[in-house]
């Protein structure tokens, strides 16, 4: 059984990754990427700026997440499943690791991750509307599963299941899983 399957990257029966697969991020991060590029190409047929404060956006829901949670994160320094907690620790410095596990999410909390796809989704359902065209029906099609289904699958397969701080404790696990 391979470390994926068995839920655990280091051997030990029960803890998430110590270092996630190369795959891995590798995956999270076409999946995010690629969200980001749809995004950006619908936006662009509104016209440069629309593009542009699309993509200042999703460079902000970035430096959102390394600043207020990957800093303060157990993969800080380490190989995440979306690769930021090396990258935070080029950028930033240490967190402290209690905050991580006293921060509460609200669904408000969200609202700029969601915005990143359902803006250029609305965007695009505009410009159908104004005047249909395969190639833009085919890229909002795309976005929608990549934000849904593909995000879904990154977060429910690929990630989430295996984090060792999920298993100390996970912010977003207490918002999408409460245990009431």
């Amino acid at each position: 059984m391979s470390a994926l399957t068995s839920g655990c990257g280091d051997g030990s029966g029960g803890e998430g990754f110590e270092r996630y697969p190369l795959g891995t991020v590798l995956a999270a991060n076409a999946v995010t990427w690629s969200i980001y590029g749809l995004g950006a190409a619908i936006m662009a047929r509104h016209g440069a700026g629309p593009a542009l404060v699309y993509v200042v956006c999703c460079l902000w829901v970035e430096l959102r997440v390394l600043t207020k949670s990957c800093r303060n994160c157990w993969y800080y320094g380490r190989r995440c499943g979306f690769g930021k907690g090396k990258l935070c620790a080029l950028l930033f410095p240490k967190g402290d690791p209690a905050e991580f596990l006293r921060k509460e999410i609200t669904w408000w909390d969200l609202v700029p991750d969601f915005a990143v796809g359902l803006l250029p989704v609305i965007a695009g359902a505009v410009l159908l509307v104004r005047g249909f065209s395969w190639p833009l029906l085919l890229m909002v099609l795309a976005l929608l599963g990549l934000t849904t289904a593909g995000n879904a699958f990154v977060r429910g397969v690929l990630v989430c299941r295996h984090c060792r701080q999920r298993e100390l404790g996970c912010p977003a696990q207490r918002l999408f899983e409460p245990r009431g």
